[in-house]
């Protein structure tokens, strides 16, 4: 019963050991960061080899050869991600709304002047300009001399996908 009791106390210290070390390292992480150092050399040193797996259980029987241990990893791997075709969801009879070809053929058209022209009109136009020190009332006091360069923007945008840096 006492030797029980020793082999506890003793895992405790050396658990308590470890933690002091773990934090001593973490200390000198901080402090010394990622040089080239000595110390650096250790700490991925413990920790290889603190996450190296030894050997696996194999039919109840305990393997430390470095083919097996590959061969189960490999095993265990495949089998968690293997690629099923049943996603185990029965929606039944349940419907979902779908757009009509009108609908979708409008998603992806490219922009029209006057949807355009409706959207600048949408926008507060009296709030703060933007970066470049325009806001929306000079966009649209100046539509007709700006209306091709902005939809040349749109066109370039519908082509790319993207607006350049500083749009």
């Amino acid at each position: 019963m006492r030797r029980l009791e020793l082999f506890s106390q003793l895992g405790l210290v050396d658990k308590k050991i470890d933690s002091m070390y773990r934090q001593k390292t973490r200390l000198n992480w901080l402090k010394y960061g990622d040089i080239n150092s000595k110390f650096f050399h250790l700490a991925i040193r413990w920790r290889r080899l603190r996450n190296e797996v030894k050997g696996v259980e194999v039919d109840s029987q305990w393997c430390e050869e470095p083919e097996v241990v590959r061969r189960e990893a490999r095993l265990l791997f495949e089998n968690r991600f293997k690629a099923t075709h049943d996603y185990g969801v029965n929606m039944g009879s349940l419907e979902f709304k779908t757009l009509t070809l009108e609908v979708s053929r409008n998603m992806i058209a490219c922009f029209s002047e006057e949807e355009v022209k409706e959207a600048i009109w949408q926008c507060e136009g009296a709030k703060s300009p933007d970066p470049d020190g325009f806001n929306f009332n000079f966009i649209k006091n100046c539509w007709d001399v700006m209306k091709s360069d902005i939809m040349e923007a749109m066109h370039s945008f519908h082509a790319s996908g993207s607006f350049p840096k500083g749009c």
